[in-house]
Parts: structure tokens; C-alpha cells; sequence
């Protein structure tokens, strides 16, 4: 364990409710953030921070630097990090073949079911349905209502995945090393919706 908490380990917390907990202005945030205040005992991996960042900066475009910042907060606050020992490989690796689960869940239910957790959050269908089979309940703050506004949302602030989210990286990229190498590219590309 890398951080310290006074209340038993019960809420594993994965990755997309921390991203949207993190998002000012998204509409989950504050049924995220309700969430999180109405369990004690929450609990997370590395893998889980390392992905929150990936997606952060990638998909929403946050700040690389601002989003450090809060997941090192995170990283020191009241959510505890546990992450494998060597013994918890294999079985962590077979658990994702097993259940199809992407390895940073795989780890994150691992270590839910290795420490005893009652709960494990996450917006994960997957995820979900595999909870129970280890005597877990799957959380999630996000009804359908909430789905609707959140893909509302998102499809005016996130651009679509493949080339436009890959145009708009190159660009925010370019901002930075050359601005006006910049401002061709994206006239070039349309605002980012072809290539130059």
C-alpha cells in the first residue's frame, strides 16, 4: 500500500469514475463525486491512475501538467493504492483471459477479491458482470438519463475517436512547439476533421 486510510478496505474504484469525478463540467462529475462521499473504505491501483491520465489527456484533452496535479492528490488523499506483488501476475493475467477484462481491471478486480472489497465502481459493462462471480457488487452512478447526458456532452466536447481525435492531438502538440505551424495545420485540416 502506498497511502493510508483509518476505514477497511470495501470500494475498489476504477478508472472511468475517477476520469469523470476529475472532469469540471462533465455531466457525471457530480454523481461521481456523490459517490465517492457516500462510501468509506475506497481503494485503488496504479494502473487505475495510469489509465485515468491516458484518458484525461487523450480523450478530453485536459492539461497534462493540471492533470498530475489532481492525480497526485488522489494519490495522497483518502484512496488507498494497493498495487500486485510478483505472486499476483499469473493470476491477474487469467483472470483477463478468462473475462475478457482489459488488464487494468483484471488487476483492479484481483486486488478486490485478494483484500475482502464489498463494492467495486466502475462504468465498465464487462467489469460489472464479472463482480459478482467473486461476491462483489458492481456500483455505478450513472443511470440511463445520466448516459444520455453524458453522450450529449460528450459529442459536442470530445472529439469522435480515429483521425479527428488524432488531428487534435497533433494540433494541441503543435500549439505548444509551433504556433504557427498551428494555425496552418488546423486551417489545412478543416478544424481537424480530414487530413491536409
Amino acid at each position: 500500500m502506498t497511502s493510508s486510510s483509518s476505514a477497511p478496505l470495501e470500494c475498489a474504484l476504477d478508472t472511468m469514475i475517477l476520469v469523470y469525478s476529475l472532469l469540471q463540467g462533465h455531466p457525471a462529475a457530480p454523481a461521481c463525486e456523490r459517490l465517492l462521499r457516500a462510501h468509506a473504505g475506497w481503494f485503488t491501483t496504479p494502473w487505475v491512475l495510469f489509465e485515468a491520465r491516458a484518458v484525461l489527456i487523450k480523450v478530453y484533452g485536459e492539461d497534462p501538467a493540471l492533470v498530475t496535479q489532481k492525480l497526485a492528490q488522489v494519490a495522497h488523499g483518502p484512496i488507498v493504492l494497493i498495487d500486485l506483488a510478483h505472486t499476483d501476475v499469473v493470476p491477474v493475467l487469467q483472470l483477463a483471459d478468462t473475462h475478457f477484462l482489459d488488464l487494468t481491471d483484471a488487476v483492479l478486480l484481483h486486488l478486490a477479491h485478494r483484500n475482502g472489497a464489498r463494492f467495486l465502481a466502475s462504468d465498465d459493462q464487462r467489469l460489472s458482470l464479472a463482480c459478482p462471480q467473486f461476491g462483489i457488487s458492481p456500483l455505478t452512478p450513472l443511470d440511463p438519463a445520466l448516459r444520455q447526458a453524458i453522450d450529449a456532452w460528450e459529442a459536442s466536447h470530445v472529439p469522435p475517436k480515429g483521425l479527428p481525435r488524432v488531428l487534435r492531438r497533433v494540433h494541441q502538440w503543435l500549439i505548444h512547439s509551433h504556433p504557427q505551424a498551428a494555425e496552418e495545420f488546423w486551417s489545412q485540416t478543416g478544424g481537424g476533421s480530414h487530413l491536409p
